[in-house]
């Protein structure tokens, strides 16, 4: 019997890692080679699929090892996390349906084709393409090593992290170039299973093991109540991150292109009437996560150099090997359900948007797919071999890849709400907070990035704000944002 037992963990990664094969092959007998149904699945996407892409895309290595490892090294401050889930709920309905409305008319992809589309400023177009790009790539990578470790982790060292992560971009590969995202959105399906048990049932195995929830907070506030409120044992982390957190990481992720595309899939417009309800829900899985890390608090008190792998250490001395693989494989599930849209969405930004838009624009969409079917390889690749150089801490490069792609967030409500948007102050007001981005956070940030992407979130609203009432009217520009605002009251 204890032979046999040294297989199971095999096993169930093994199965972990080629059930997305078997989706993706289902996916595929569907697929045909157009833009629309390789990017966007024929704008057909369902309700649930569209939920469990969206949920699980949102919930990367980020959240899922990220929130435990505040949890237990910083204090109470990631609790946010339910009000941004909530925040992100409203962002869908309020600015996802007047995106989804705006790109179903006039055909949009990507979020470059919606700004394109209101400004005409192709300067504008271009930055928007390099910003998506580079922090979408900068965010990806940490999704890859992240998911490899943990197998690594769950498999004794038997499947290395670097072996582990050349599986799982075969498999992303293969399934993505059959199925595009309908195989991808699929995926997400189990992967976003599997994330929400997992976390659940982890949290709630490792309170038991305290002694339960109430033994197990009685006995944080007794070792240090600092666990427990604001700003955190550390003493940095109080209501300002809270504020800063909250606003960042959602806008964030809401701008990042691979949820635009999400946008875009819909079907039904009461879609977007019911995701508020459905992400809010989500933030039960949050639960989890806090019992996890405030069960690492009592169960290893001693100081863990990475605070974002405690799970993996409390799982292998507190429980049983096929609990551990399971949860650690529901750990991989929510980097990979993040990385494999990503990838699909860079995709897109180079194929629709750089070689269709400037280097072929009468293009086929047969040599448009087999393009972005290339760039898949490629990013995947270029995930792979930059995936060793990770930041010791998940969540620092996460929240400043969320910094990045925030600050599109101010072009796009100026687009879609207020008619005196102007397109030069709209690229001006990127360039600007992008640099302030940059300055604060290398130069005056420390370690923590999500105070300079609040501030440079500041910088570019005032001066795409002053711009526009500065600069002479654009008035072609004002036509189409007052259609667009008109089309999304009907």
């Amino acid at each position: 019997m204890a032979g046999s037992l040294n297989y199971l963990p095999l096993l169930i990664i093994c199965l972990f890692m080629f059930i997305p094969l078997w989706i993706g092959g289902k996916a595929s007998k569907k697929s045909i080679e157009t833009i629309e149904d390789f990017f966007l699945q024929n704008r057909e996407m369902s309700t649930v699929t569209t939920f469990f892409t969206t949920w699980s895309t949102w919930w990367s290595s980020f959240a899922f090892l990220g929130s435990v490892a505040f949890f237990y090294a910083r204090g109470p401050v990631y609790w946010t996390g339910i009000g941004w889930n909530v925040f992100f709920g409203l962002m869908y309905l309020f600015l996802g349906k007047r995106i989804w409305t705006h790109g179903k008319m006039h055909g949009c992809v990507t979020p470059v084709d919606f700004l394109d589309d209101i400004y005409r400023f192709r300067p504008l177009g271009v930055l928007v393409t390099v910003i998506s790009v580079v922090f979408t790539l900068l965010y990806l990578h940490i999704q890859l090593f992240g998911g490899s470790v943990l197998i690594d982790f769950a498999s004794g060292g038997i499947i290395s992290w670097r072996v582990s992560g050349l599986i799982f971009c075969t498999v992303m590969i293969i399934y993505m170039w059959e199925g595009g995202i309908r195989a991808v959105a699929w995926t997400d399906v189990f992967y976003g299973i599997l994330i929400f048990t997992c976390m659940l049932s982890c949290g709630i195995f490792l309170a038991h093991k305290t002694g339960g929830v109430s033994d197990m907070f009685k006995s944080i506030r007794e070792a240090g109540v600092e666990h427990l409120i604001l700003p955190g044992p550390l003493g940095v982390d109080g209501e300002m991150l809270w504020i800063a957190m909250f606003f960042i990481v959602p806008i964030g992720a809401f701008m990042g292109p691979q949820m635009w595309i999400r946008i875009y899939a819909v079907k039904n417009e009461e879609t977007f009437n019911i995701m508020p309800f459905l992400l809010s829900i989500t933030t039960v899985a949050y639960v989890g996560s806090a019992l996890t890390g405030n069960a690492g608090i009592i169960l290893r008190p001693e100081h863990t150099e990475k605070p974002e792998y405690i799970i993996a250490f409390l799982l292998a001395e507190n429980g049983p090997v096929w609990f551990m693989n399971i949860i650690l494989c529901g750990g991989a599930a929510a980097a990979l359900s993040t990385a494999n849209s990503q990838v699909h969405s860079l995709s897109a930004l180079i194929s629709v948007n750089i070689y269709k838009n400037y280097i072929k624009q009468k293009a086929a969409d047969r040599k448009i797919v087999g393009l972005g079917k290339k760039a898949v390889v490629f990013f995947c690749l270029m995930a792979y071999l930059t995936m060793s150089n990770v930041p010791d801490m998940l969540v620092l490069s996460g929240l400043l890849a969320l910094s990045g792609t925030a600050q599109l967030i101010v072009p796009a409500a100026g687009a879609l709400f207020w008619k005196q948007s102007n397109a030069v102050a709209a690229f001006c007001g990127l360039i600007s907070g992008i640099i302030a981005l940059f300055i604060s956070f290398f130069f005056f940030a420390g370690n923590f990035p999500v105070y300079p992407g609040f501030l440079a979130l500041g910088i570019n609203a005032a001066v795409f704000i002053a711009l526009s009432l500065f600069l002479p009217a654009d008035l072609a520009t004002r036509r189409r944002i007052q259609k667009s605002v008109v089309i999304n009251k009907m």
